[in-house]
């Protein structure tokens, strides 16, 4: 027959919570592993000796975390999904008859006592070194790459940016300039307000978020306001060693990504050797400083030859007089030296343009009035990277360096990072911190839950020895061994 349940409340329940977690849930795990101790004394200093106790700061952040595993971005649904759900309840440290913190409990915490107190990082630096003392992580091959992150930012919120003056120069400046007809100011749903004008991040700033930039990740994608993510990844485990963002550049990307090695090799006391990034890492200046701090960059070299460069002598049919610093052309001219380019950064040598007016080879030699040759001002080391290009460890590490691309798929997809959740650099820094902290933290639990402890090991799973050949198995043995046949002992 057809059954019903008919709902009814109980007047007393007698529930063990522990005992309805799953073994292998993530939290359990997380329970199981990661030890939270360190909160307290990090923030100690922040709290006052009198006064009515505060919400324990524990579990401010394991509510946090818990925000961040499981992509709940609004603060004020994860205070209902944790009132609600009681594996949350359980992993926090409240039971069922706790009250929830306020979700303005965290917007005071992060702007007033927790602001530039470090704490994000010291929870990022102290699980990255809960994975190395755990072994799970040796630091030698690391992984460097960026991303962009949408701000929580209207394009139109785009203004001008207003240099100061002083009032006489602004007087004069108004009395030099055309009158223009006023025009009626924007309003929202009334459509783009900067159509036709041309806008760059030296002209315009977003009056919502300051510290957004104007940028595309591709020449087919949409101009967005953006901040860029870096990371720096132990290629073989996937460990999140260092973070940070920055503005979507290249230059950038480039100084975030030679901080955060400097700060790896003092904080976590280890030594990398190599460093693979993509070919937007390719500039001179940075690869010579990874050179400097000892580590080998993997990284692709893009030589752009010029297309006046086509079909006339190469650099290499000149040489070079390192006393006098100039070039001697293949004719006997001398090429004097004629400084550093400002964009190219390159040393610039040029001949005389008489010389190359009465030269019978200049139509080999130059399309120009005058040849100049130039090499790059760091071209050692980029020589030393092309070299390093061709080892079989560069491949490896092209190949590893693919495995940080699926870092930040899963913290855009997953956790919240396409789109910011607040607004200014120092907020956009925590949420990147702790994403890629719970990042981590999934890592190291996932990995010490796969290891086998040496007592579990039972006799069955030991690896079977075979007995000496004696007798007549030495025999048949010799009388089978050229055909594809084994014995087995049973």
């Amino acid at each position: 027959m057809l059954g019903e349940k008919k709902r009814s409340e109980p007047m007393f329940y007698h529930i063990n919570v522990d005992a309805l977690i799953p073994e292998n849930h993530l939290l359990r795990l997380v329970t199981k592993y990661v030890d939270f101790s360190f909160i307290r004394e990090q923030v100690k200093h922040l709290y006052s000796h009198t006064g009515r106790p505060s919400v324990d700061p524990e579990i401010l952040l394991k509510m946090l975390l818990v925000g961040y595993l499981y992509g709940i971005n609004s603060e004020r649904r994860l205070c209902e999904e944790i009132n609600m759900h009681i594996g949350y309840r359980w992993f926090v440290g409240l039971t069922l008859e706790d009250k929830i913190p306020d979700h303005s409990t965290f917007s005071k915490n992060r702007h007033e006592r927790f602001s530039e107190s470090g704490i994000f990082q010291g929870l990022f630096d102290e699980i990255v070194g809960q994975c190395i003392r755990a072994g799970l992580l040796t630091g030698r091959h690391l992984t460097v790459d960026s991303t962009n992150i949408k701000a929580n930012a209207s394009i139109k919120s785009l203004e001008p940016i207003v240099v100061e003056m002083k009032p006489q120069e602004y007087i004069k400046k108004l009395e030099q300039e055309n009158p223009v007809k006023e025009e009626k100011p924007w309003e929202p749903g009334e459509g783009y307000p900067h159509r036709g004008e041309k806008i760059s991040n030296e002209t315009h700033r977003s009056q919502t978020d300051p510290d957004a930039r104007l940028a595309r990740k591709s020449s087919l994608g949409a101009t967005e306001l953006s901040h860029a993510a870096t990371y720096v990844m132990d290629s073989k485990s996937r460990i999140i060693l260092g973070t940070d963002i920055g503005k979507p550049d290249k230059n950038t990307d480039c100084k975030n990504a030679l901080k955060q090695l400097q700060r790896i090799k003092q904080s976590y006391n280890i030594t990398p050797q190599t460093l693979g990034a993509d070919k937007g890492y390719c500039a001179g200046e940075f690869i010579d400083a990874v050179l400097k701090e000892r580590i080998q960059p993997h990284i692709p070299i893009v030589d752009n030859p010029s297309r006046n460069e086509k079909g006339i002598y190469p650099i290499e049919q000149f040489t070079y007089d390192k006393q006098r610093n100039l070039f001697v052309s293949p004719e006997g001219k001398e090429m004097k030296y004629h400084g550093i380019h400002k964009h190219s950064r390159q040393h610039v040598y040029r001949a005389n343009g008489k010389d190359c007016g009465v030269c019978p080879k200049k139509t080999a030699c130059t399309r120009d009035r005058a040849r100049s040759v130039s090499y790059h001002l760091y071209e050692d080391a980029l020589q030393a990277a092309r070299w390093l290009n061709r080892t079989a460890e560069y491949r490896i590490s092209q190949r590893m360096r693919k495995r940080i691309e699926e870092l930040f798929g899963e913290a855009k997809e997953f956790m919240g990072l396409r789109r910011a959740k607040f607004r200014g650099a120092a907020f956009v820094r925590e949420q990147v911190m702790m994403t890629a902290t719970a990042q981590n933290i999934k890592r190291m639990v996932k990995m010490l839950a796969r290891r086998v402890p040496q007592k579990n090991v039972t006799e069955a799973n030991k690896p079977l020895i075979a007995p000496p050949l004696t007798g007549i198995r030495e025999l048949f043995y010799r009388f089978f061994r050229n055909g594809n046949i084994l014995l087995c002992n049973e």
